[in-house]
């Protein structure tokens, strides 16, 4: 999913793996949408950095996203 916000535009991903990586379609996503931003949401409990502008996210952390973006 893509949310322009702010003039920005931020991706979000869902995966169901317990401790999802970085993927080439996440890399290609990065620069062909021009992202600012890409937030994978998975099931666990503790949000991890993957890369500079890519993040782990659990479903309890989308709320405090959502604030950055408004």
């Amino acid at each position: 999913m893509v949310v322009i916000a702010k003039g920005k535009r931020w991706g979000f991903e869902v995966k169901y793996q317990d401790a999802p990586t970085i993927t080439k379609s996440m890399r290609i996503a990065m620069q062909d949408l021009k992202l600012e931003r890409l937030w994978v949401v998975y099931p666990g409990k503790t949000g991890y950095l993957l890369d500079e502008n890519m993040e782990c996210v659990s479903l309890g952390q989308l709320g405090q996203i959502r604030e950055a973006l408004q």
